[in-house]
């Protein structure tokens, strides 16, 4: 999209992330209020993530629909970040409100109902893709791979899914933000492992958002490899 709906998301990301984000935050799942510098980044890392979002898509059908999936993504890893947990409340909502928001934005921009329904198609085939790996390593591994990574693997799946061109590509998405998830997470953890100085446990949840964010603002790099 143009500079002035870049600047004009950004605007409005900055409004929800203090109207909305950090209020969901700070309640769900336990009142836990935020210091005020905690509450300022989030502001702004929500405004960041929306301009963003307008800056990679040209339809606003589309910036909407990651308007929400970025700052579900955002309000996931900070609560996941605080109290180690990622919420239904909050998942479940942000996954209800995408795939409805998809169905529609897939049905106003794509040129035939055709199209429109293989892009759902292949929406539901990135959910079902990432939930499938996850909740595998969840059986295998419970402490290293909490069922809350597995129920945001449901809205991570169904939003790389939808910029995708074909079930195969869909599930290349999928697995190519698993991988730089998992690098990521090693790289947190060995930077917590530094600032505390001993090992431990820590939140999955923020690197995978981080990578499904990376991904799906650059997937047409990936889809050209």
């Amino acid at each position: 999209m143009d500079a002035p709906a870049v600047a004009l998301s950004a605007v409005l990301g900055l409004l929800a992330g203090w109207f909305v984000v950090v209020p969901v935050v700070e309640r769900i799942p336990e009142p836990s209020p935020l210091a005020p510098q905690a509450q300022f980044t989030v502001v702004v890392l929500n405004g960041a993530l929306w301009a963003t979002d307008a800056n990679r898509f040209s339809r606003w059908w589309a910036v909407v629909v990651y308007f929400v999936v970025f700052s579900t993504l955002l309000a996931v890893s900070v609560v996941d970040l605080r109290l180690f947990r990622i919420p239904d409340r909050i998942v479940f909502p942000a996954l209800g409100a995408t795939i409805v928001l998809v169905a529609a934005a897939s049905f106003v921009l794509a040129p035939t109902n055709s199209i429109a329904f293989d892009a759902i198609k292949f929406a539901l085939v990135g959910m079902a893709t990432y939930f499938a790996v996850l909740f595998v390593f969840h059986v295998a591994y419970p402490r290293g791979m909490g069922f809350g990574d597995v129920k945001l693997a449901l809205l991570m799946g169904f939003s790389l899914g939808w910029i995708s061109p074909s079930n195969s590509d869909a599930m290349y998405l999928v697995f190519v933000a698993l991988f730089l998830g998992c690098l990521f997470g090693i790289v947190f953890g060995l930077a917590m492992r530094l600032v505390k100085g001993k090992g431990g446990a820590f939140p999955f949840g923020p690197a995978l958002a981080a990578a499904c964010f990376y991904v799906i603002i650059d997937a047409q790099r990936f889809l050209a490899t």
